[in-house]
């Protein structure tokens, strides 16, 4: 599994408070089969203003400790940034990319999109940069409207569920969200978000519930396949599902998912 969302990197923002609480989470994290983790602190202009040579210093400071400690899970340096109108030379000024890929994970108002969002997204793909929204199934417009997350991809955006909201953490509306996300194809990733304030790692229990619902080739694809495209700075395809009607009994559901050109 490659873990796409995190703040697990120290004393810098909301997540883990020090280098002991990150290494016993990384720990946690390859004992349950993580093999890479994507370190994204939060960037949300004068709040967590984590620069360039922060995020390096703690980066290097983990790292070390990584070594010293003999885990084998791989760290990649990347960022969650709140999107603004002025965020885009904060990106390129703090290099606040997914490693040294094109992709970045991005975020926005949990109540209601700014005015601004689509024309900031908009500008992030024209220059050729590819944002992955994170938690979608969490922002009050996609839960009002599961369309709007269907216009993102639209729009080139890449979509992450968080797994917590899968299992019921964030809500029963947020929870109900995720699953019709999943249902229509609408998600590329799914991630941990981990803030290192449990001592559970929820990724595998996420996995496991979708995996009983659908089949193992959903989770594959957004815990395996498309986090390591992203690390190889590969296009990922933004529409893999489609319906073919069966004559199903009643009580099951006429539309079955088909997971297209994942294993060809």
């Amino acid at each position: 599994m490659i873990d796409i969302h995190t703040h697990i990197l120290p004393d810098c923002d909301d997540g883990s408070p020090d280098i002991e609480t990150s290494i016993k989470n990384l720990k946690m994290m390859q004992d349950a089969g993580v093999t890479d983790v994507l370190l994204t602190p939060h960037f949300l202009r004068n709040l967590y203003h984590n620069s360039a040579d922060i995020i390096e210093n703690r980066f290097d400071l983990l790292q070390k400790t990584i070594l010293k400690e003999n885990l084998t899970i791989n760290p990649h340096k990347a960022a969650e940034v709140y999107l603004d109108s002025k965020i885009i030379a904060d990106i390129e000024k703090e290099n606040l990319f997914i490693g040294n890929t094109k992709y970045i994970l991005v975020e926005t108002s949990m109540t209601i999109f700014p005015d601004d969002l689509l024309e900031t997204l908009y500008h992030l793909v024209r220059k050729g940069y590819r944002p992955i929204m994170a938690h979608p199934e969490r922002y009050n417009n996609v839960i009002r409207n599961i369309g709007v997350a269907e216009d993102l991809m639209f729009r080139n955006v890449y979509l992450q569920l968080n797994a917590g909201s899968i299992i019921g953490n964030n809500g029963k509306q947020v929870q109900d969200t995720a699953w019709q996300m999943l249902e229509n194809g609408f998600a590329h990733f799914l991630a941990s978000d981990n803030h290192c304030h449990s001592e559970e790692y929820v990724l595998p229990k996420a996995i496991a519930e979708i995996n009983n619902e659908f089949d193992e080739s959903l989770t594959t694809l957004l815990t395996e396949i498309n986090p390591r495209k992203v690390l190889n700075n590969e296009k990922i395809d933004f529409f893999y599902m489609e319906k073919e009607e069966r004559n199903y009994p009643e009580q099951l559901n006429i539309f079955e998912k088909l997971i297209k050109k994942i294993f060809k």
